[in-house]
């Protein structure tokens, strides 16, 4: 009997090896880990889907992302001046497009409505050159380029 209890422990070591067992192991706390990791993200969103499904939350995000008011209210949107990020209470603000002065009708083609952008380019013929550089000008006066230069400056790429 002894014997026979003997030759069942050395089949039984010889055929399920101990690294097997302790990388199993290993599997089932990273596994475990993960889980709980998604049952703590399961418990935020539900909780978030409760403060959503709340009209206040829901006129919050209205009001904040989507500029909507309630019915019979207005919104004013106060923008700062050009350049600063923040503007005093009651002062005047220099962005705003009222307080700029009135731009001639020969320079409006060559205004962008963004300061950043690079200002439009043209020579005296109407062509726009091909190396986006200052301006060319004749005697002075600055010409907009016609219908067709336009065409086919826009169509440039195809060269």
């Amino acid at each position: 009997m002894v014997l026979a209890a003997v030759t069942a422990m050395v089949i039984l070591a010889t055929s399920f090896p101990l690294s097997v067992v302790l990388g199993q192991h290993h599997q089932l706390s990273a596994e475990a880990a993960q889980l709980a990791q998604v049952e703590h993200r399961n418990a935020l969103l539900s909780e978030q889907q409760q403060q959503l499904n709340s009209n206040a939350e829901v006129k919050r995000l209205a009001q904040q992302n989507y500029q909507l008011v309630e019915p019979g209210r207005s919104l004013f949107v106060i923008l700062p001046p050009a350049g600063q990020k923040s503007s005093t209470p009651g002062a005047p603000t220099s962005g705003d497009p009222a307080n700029q002065p009135l731009v001639s009708p020969s320079q409006a083609p060559n205004m962008s409505p963004d300061p950043g952008l690079p200002q439009s380019t043209a020579t005296a013929g109407g062509t726009v050159p091909s190396g986006a550089g200052a301006s060319a000008t004749t005697g002075g006066s600055h010409t907009s380029p016609g219908f067709w230069s336009r065409i086919a400056g826009s169509l440039e790429f195809w060269k």
